[in-house]
């Protein structure tokens, strides 16, 4: 009678300890991976604080590798009342390239397992730039370059919405695409040939302003920082300067300035545009 209720005590036990075993109270940041971006196979890559940073020489040159996480997400993908996991990663070998790819977990048995893995791609070809769960669906944002881009410079993300079907994600309607870097117009007052307003640009962000001129016109472009990157998107014969630049114009058209930041922190900066 006394071990019969000792095994129903430990059965409940148990029991009570799958049921409360929650996939958010794991500690991604400080976790084992499995990621492809170091070869053919995938290979463990164990971070803590969600980086793992290393460097070896090999044959007369420095071998770097870094992988971080840098989005985590939690909702019920499959239905059954509990939280997936969905987890973002970017992997670095040494060169330029950034590779992202995602891996989405559960808890069977009371213990984490891996349903599957989203494909992701090196920085504006395809890189993954957030992940969300709503009512069910997985939403994926991920870089694209447009027509004439460069992995280096997404002008585009596309959004993606996925049903997960066992352990497979299947696409849910149309992809949507979306123009990162808008151009606004921008417009001097009656009467004058320039303009000066207050811009803030986001933390590595871009905003890019774009006014109408005649080809033999002279532009002057400066902003009161130097932690602003600031040049014109189209071709004429241009003059660095402090903090901005002086271009001669070939041809009438609409040019398009662009200033990016690439700091931590959004920027507060004055520019200041004229034309003559």
């Amino acid at each position: 009678m006394v071990r019969s209720f000792q095994l129903s005590f430990l059965l409940v036990l148990v029991l009570a300890t799958i049921a409360s075993a929650q996939i958010e109270k794991v500690d991604f940041r400080n976790f084992t991976y499995q990621p492809y971006c170091a070869g053919e196979e995938p290979r463990r890559v164990t971070v803590k604080n969600g980086e793992l940073s290393e460097e070896k020489q090999v044959d007369g040159y420095t071998d770097r590798f870094f992988f971080k996480v840098f989005n985590s997400t939690f909702g019920d993908l499959n239905g059954d009342g509990k939280a997936e996991a969905v987890i973002l990663t970017v992997c670095n070998t040494g060169g330029t390239g950034n590779f992202t790819e995602g891996f989405i977990y559960t808890m069977k048995a009371g213990k984490r397992a891996m349903v599957t893995r989203i494909e992701g791609g090196d920085r504006a070809y395809g890189g993954l730039r957030s992940a969300k769960v709503e009512k069910g669906l997985l939403i994926v944002d991920r870089n694209d370059t447009g027509e004439e881009g460069a992995a280096c410079c997404p002008e585009y993300a596309i959004k993606t919405t996925y049903k997960l079907a066992g352990n497979k994600l299947a696409p849910s309607g149309k992809p949507v695409k979306r123009q990162l870097y808008p151009s606004e117009p921008l417009r001097f007052a009656k009467g004058e040939s320039g303009a000066t307003l207050r811009v803030t640009v986001g933390p590595q962000d871009r905003k890019r302003f774009m006014l109408g001129a005649r080809a033999g016109q002279v532009m002057m472009v400066s902003v009161n920082t130097d932690k602003i990157s600031v040049r014109l998107l189209e071709d004429a014969l241009v003059t660095e300067g402090a903090n901005g630049f002086t271009a001669k114009l070939q041809k009438n058209g609409t040019y398009t300035i662009e200033l990016s930041n690439y700091e931590e922190g959004a920027v507060d900066i004055t520019l200041t545009v004229g034309i003559k």
